[in-house]
């Protein structure tokens, strides 16, 4: 494996998830970053900034403040401040964007399941270590974590 491997490999699953995505934008009339804030909002519960969607999504801050403003006036989100730091707001999703969460949730598990078919047990613990040591490697990369 290279480099330019390694990277098609990354696109390429990018690519199968945003076609997996296409029924739930279209039925929710979403674009897929704001569809990408409320998921990532459900799926990491301690990480609830726009500051935090930013870094780990890698999207421009401007970007997901636009984004989190259409989903605020859409009824999706709410804003509130975090108790003791009033420079941190919490993006709390809303009831009204439970149904596109069910059905992000839904996708996120076949997708998954889709791309691990095929892979036995042992396949998936080796391919576990492997994720986790090249997550490292890349936190070390972009001065997330310190060596």
């Amino acid at each position: 494996m290279n480099i330019s491997t390694l990277l098609s490999f990354t696109t390429k699953i990018e690519g199968a998830y945003e076609v997996m995505c296409q029924s739930i934008l279209s039925e929710f009339e979403l674009s897929k970053t704001s569809f990408d804030i409320l998921m990532f909002l459900t799926n990491n519960p301690d990480r609830y900034t726009a500051k935090e969607i930013s870094a780990t999504k890698n999207i421009k801050a401007n970007v997901v403040s636009l984004h989190v403003d259409k989903l605020v006036n859409d009824g999706y989100l709410m804003r509130r401040n975090v108790e003791g730091d009033r420079r941190k707001v919490r993006l709390i999703c809303t009831d009204k964007a439970q149904p596109i969460i069910e059905k992000g949730r839904a996708l996120q598990y076949k997708f998954f399941i889709s791309l691990m078919d095929g892979l036995t047990v042992e396949d998936l613990e080796g391919f576990k270590h492997c994720f986790q040591v090249i997550e490292e490697n890349a936190d070390l990369l972009q001065g997330r974590k310190k060596m």
